[in-house]
């Protein structure tokens, strides 16, 4: 009896220590706009098409997961259900009223056709980098491809290049693909490489912006999902989630180094296993990783230069009751943007949130 009350007490200490370290590690965000409802800014004089989509559009089936940020804007996906006219849009991080701001496809109306195969299908991963570009990962449909778009974002936002994939790096077959996630990595000659999960298939893929070439690199019984690379300038590390079966939660790490060789294999170290399945992931420029995971309503940390150790560093009030409650992004002026979605009830809310950090996204550090 006195062992079991020693025991007792130990895991209450332990409890009362994890609780405190959480609230230690927490951080302190800011509220920027608040909506009730989104809706988009309808094109003047729109056609016939674009009033029946606007009469079609469902505010309630507005779901994010993706974001990234550039000096003025924040990028967000979302998912191409039902009533949904663009995956991909932007919100302006300020502006001179406090209503909260419409969405505006990105970057105009006449790039979200469906079924149109030279426009967006479905906006995945995205990145902006530090030389003024937006990268999109386009998942296409069951009629078009996959893709990779790359725009200009000092340019009028104009088009720089579109990849497809080869049949060989990614399938042609819309049910043999799943394209998950996408991180960038700046090589020390200022040239980029992409890493692209593909969650049907037991490999990554890389991208080379210099030679506009794809390639897969194979590692059987490792399924990619969520992708996150570090900011080390000896031995950068691309981090992954293998998604071996549904529940599995393990998390692993690989060189990039050996992910540039074309014809080469990968040698994959498991670091161990997460409290959740993240969906999102993002390591910044002083090695912490941030994720998120499905159906809990929850943000964890991680210092990935330090021994494996989770800690919770915010949660949202309530019952979030979506897989995707959070899609979050580092700019280069070490702040932390987070989308937040609260579902109760028939009422669904969103906040988009901010906090300095000190430190910016891994892809905004220098090689």
């Amino acid at each position: 009896m006195f062992l079991m009350s020693l025991n007792t007490m130990s895991l209450f200490i332990n409890a009362i220590f994890l609780f405190g370290l959480c609230l230690a590690n927490a951080i302190n965000f800011t509220t920027v706009y608040e909506w009730d409802k989104f809706d988009f800014f309808w094109p003047k004089g729109a056609n016939s098409s674009y009033g029946q989509t606007e009469q079609s559009f469902n505010f309630s089936e507005v779901y994010f997961r993706y974001m990234a940020v550039d000096e003025k804007r924040l990028f967000l996906n979302l998912d191409p259900s039902p009533g949904i006219p663009a995956t991909l849009v932007w919100l302006p991080k300020s502006g001179a009223s406090t209503e909260p701001p419409k969405l505006s496809p990105f970057p105009s109306w006449d790039l979200h056709k469906n079924d149109n195969c030279d426009t967006i299908q479905e906006a995945r991963g995205m990145k902006a980098d530090t030389d003024g570009r937006l990268w999109v990962l386009d998942q296409g449909s069951s009629h078009c491809l996959s893709k990779l778009w790359i725009f200009d974002l000092e340019n009028n936002d104009t088009i720089e290049r579109v990849h497809q994939f080869p049949d060989t790096v990614v399938s042609h077959s819309f049910d043999k693909r799943w394209l998950s996630d996408m991180v960038i990595d700046k090589t020390p000659d200022d040239d980029y490489l992409a890493y692209i999960a593909d969650y049907r298939s037991e490999q990554i893929v890389v991208y080379y912006l210099k030679t506009n070439v794809s390639w897969p690199v194979k590692t059987p019984e490792f399924i990619w999902q969520s992708l996150a690379v570090s900011p080390n300038k000896e031995a950068r590390q691309l981090l992954y989630l293998n998604r071996r079966s549904y529940s599995n939660k393990e998390l692993y790490t690989v060189s990039v180094s050996e992910l540039e060789n074309e014809a080469g294999s990968a040698a994959l170290r498991f670091i161990g296993n997460m409290t959740g399945i993240p969906y999102r992931m993002m390591i910044d420029s002083a090695d912490v990783l941030y994720a998120a995971f499905y159906n809990q309503n929850n943000l964890s940390k991680w210092n990935i230069s330090e021994p494996f150790l989770e800690q919770r560093f915010h949660e949202a009030a309530g019952v979030l009751r979506t897989g995707w409650p959070f899609a979050f992004a580092l700019d280069a002026n070490d702040t932390f943007w987070m989308m937040e979605r609260n579902q109760s009830g028939n009422e669904t809310k969103h906040k988009l949130l901010k906090a300095a950090v000190g430190a910016k996204d891994s892809a905004h550090s220098q090689p």
